[in-house]
């Protein structure tokens, strides 16, 4: 993700104030107050990468602070975003709509962007988080608030969980735009199942968890398709589904669970070739889950035309285009 704040590219007297307008920038306006009396000790960072018009990534770290968002903070104007959070600090504590609750490392919560809250952590904070339009999520400010004091027991709590978790690692994998927009689009249909399974009403809940299945094993598939294990056992026993539902499921897809996964790992591997250029054939197999690399070969050359070492120097000088057009495996002979 892109560096958008450092502290150490301040002098200490100014961090404070920058880092509060970055936030502003990435996250939201709000009052940021360090708890130390020594401004060279403040530490923070900001990071963030676009993967859509409407869905952004954030990651930020900071040493003990307290985020203030008040009623005057509320009176300006914004988008109305909602930001789904995985906690990964130091314990504290957040307000947010009248719910006060405490902080651990692990919790995944979300925020209104554009209500009050308050947010304090005796120690290093630091949280991933996506931010999407409300929009998007189709649901009402009266949903969202619900959804907030209701969000872990939802059926789909540990899914969202898990995804953000793989998002934080994976993210910087997402180079090409075909990689963001679909992960954007699976990432706001998980969301989407997130809030409306939250509802007290079980037929509700469970149709939220069934409508947006297939959006859940997609975005698995995308995010654990180098995984040298994942298969259609693995990935139906990861959503507590039948190997013949997930079949089922997967039929209104343009390709077959095989295919996809073969040539999700073929489109990993071409960035690799190209962002890693030491990196040796045999360890660029390995790291896109292929068996051994005469398996990568062999799969690499029926789909391009190419084996991965001639590719990589064809491509040497030749920056892959943002939609991997010109490069993509071609279905018909990804077997």
């Amino acid at each position: 993700m892109k560096i958008l704040f450092d502290a150490g590219q301040f002098a200490p007297k100014d961090r404070a104030a920058a880092f509060e307008a970055a936030f502003a920038n990435a996250v939201s306006p709000t009052r940021v107050r360090f708890l130390t009396e020594h401004p060279a000790s403040i530490q923070a960072r900001v990071a963030g990468t676009q993967l859509h018009r409407n869905v952004t990534l954030v990651h930020t770290v900071n040493t003990s602070a307290v985020h203030e968002r008040t009623e005057e903070h509320r009176n300006r104007t914004g988008p109305d975003r909602i930001a789904f959070v995985l906690f990964d600090g130091a314990p504290g504590y957040y307000e947010h709509h009248g719910y006060h609750r405490p902080l651990r490392r692990g919790n995944l919560f979300l925020t209104d962007l554009n209500a009050a809250f308050n947010y304090r952590c005796q120690g290093t904070g630091a949280g991933f988080s996506i931010q999407v339009e409300r929009s998007q999520l189709e649901a009402s400010v009266e949903t969202i608030r619900s959804a907030d004091h209701r969000l872990a027991t939802s059926p789909l709590y540990g899914v969202v969980h898990d995804h953000l978790a793989s998002l934080a690692t994976y993210a910087p994998l997402l180079t090409s735009h075909q990689a963001r927009e679909a992960t954007a689009e699976a990432t706001v249909t998980l969301l989407k199942g997130l809030v409306a399974s939250t509802s007290q009403d079980d037929y509700q809940r469970r149709a939220a968890v069934h409508d947006h299945l297939l959006g859940r094993v997609t975005l698995y598939v995308r995010m654990h398709a180098a995984d040298p294990d994942v298969n259609p056992d693995q990935i139906a026993a990861a959503h507590a589904i039948s190997v013949r539902k997930l079949f089922q499921l997967w039929q209104s897809q343009p390709l077959s669970l095989n295919e996809t996964i073969m040539q999700l790992r073929l489109e990993i591997a071409q960035r690799r070739l190209l962002a890693q250029p030491n990196l040796t054939i045999a360890a660029v197999a390995r790291a896109c889950g292929f068996v051994d690399a005469s398996h990568f070969s062999r799969r690499f050359r029926n789909a391009l035309g190419y084996t991965p070492t001639d590719w990589r120097a064809l491509h040497r000088s030749v920056p892959v285009p943002p939609n991997n057009a010109a490069t993509a495996p071609n279905p018909a002979v990804v077997r």
